[in-house]
């Protein structure tokens, strides 16, 4: 056998194993969609490769100290701009968000895993904005960087140097609420609006930069994101969340709208914990509380 013929096997083999770790969904807990997460042991067969574009979504100076070789550092708050929110329900104008994304090495045809420090909101923000905007290969590391430190996995302080690419985003805007949509729906007894946030943001006494007002939109439950979280994983197994959403009388067929205070993070956690498990008739209202306590004509309640 020549050289040539073993390294041609090789990398064969190399690229039958990223196809599988990136098709094979995180095992183990029944998901409806389990393609959306990645195990720590998946993502070590797909960083090995230029192939699939890492992203890591905590704030820059996390990123700095130490983050998973090969990672593009990209802040979830950076596709969420109120002005567009407000605008159409967008998370970001379609304009910026491809010249962001593209920046970043994506375009529609780039395999995306994102990770955050394993919380979720930042990771699920990101996977939000991208999914919002048409791309649907995108998976969440499950139990992001904590999990991969835990397993004394490789880590660098280097930056990537990255090619730009041309992303074409094709937004769906039936995935958002806007506030005229929430004004005309949400006394709707047949919509389930859920609350994100603290309890302390729920009842007013938290009141963050960015709100005019405490208290929640009237006749939301609450749900805050970390009942979703697991101990070490990103997200509680499959039997969990859907208990923890059925105590609140929510099925798969209930209709829902989630918010939290800038409609990226928190609640976008949330969005994704539940589409794992099947629950598909979700949307996201961006606006969220930054724009609701904004509108002093909007009631409020406590």
């Amino acid at each position: 056998m020549t050289f040539m013929t073993v390294s041609k096997r090789a990398v064969s083999l190399a690229a039958l194993a990223l196809a599988v770790a990136l098709a094979s969904p995180a095992r183990g807990d029944d998901y409806a969609h389990p393609q959306l997460l990645i195990s720590t042991d998946e993502m070590a067969e797909a960083v090995k490769t230029s192939k699939v574009r890492v992203v890591d979504a905590s704030a820059p100076d996390l990123y700095n100290r130490a983050h998973i070789p090969g990672a593009v550092n990209l802040l979830h708050l950076d596709l969420a701009v109120l002005a567009d929110r407000k605008k159409n329900g967008f998370p970001i104008n379609q304009a910026d968000a491809e010249k962001i994304i593209g920046a970043a090495g994506i375009d529609e045809n780039t395999p995306v895993i994102v990770y955050d420090g394993g919380e979720g909101p930042n990771a699920s923000g990101v996977w939000f904005a991208l999914d919002f905007f048409g791309h649907n290969n995108v998976k969440v590391l499950n139990g992001g960087f904590r999990k991969w430190m835990k397993e004394q996995r490789p880590v660098t302080q280097e930056a990537p140097k990255v090619e730009a690419k041309k992303f074409t985003a094709k937004p769906s805007p039936a995935k958002v609420a806007t506030l005229a949509w929430m004004k005309e729906n949400y006394r709707d007894k047949n919509l389930v609006i859920l609350d994100t946030r603290s309890f302390k943001e729920y009842i007013g006494e938290d009141v963050r930069p960015g709100a005019s007002r405490g208290g929640h939109i009237p006749g939301a439950a609450h749900l805050e994101w970390v009942k979703f979280s697991g101990a070490v994983e990103t997200f509680k197994p499959a039997g969990e969340i859907v208990k923890t959403l059925e105590k609140r009388g929510i099925t798969k067929d209930s209709k829902v709208v989630v918010y939290c205070h800038s409609g990226i993070g928190r609640s976008t956690d949330v969005s994704l914990a539940m589409k794992l498990v099947g629950f598909e008739n979700v949307m996201e209202y961006t606006g969220s509380w930054e724009e609701w306590s904004g509108d002093p004509s909007l009631p409020v309640e406590k």
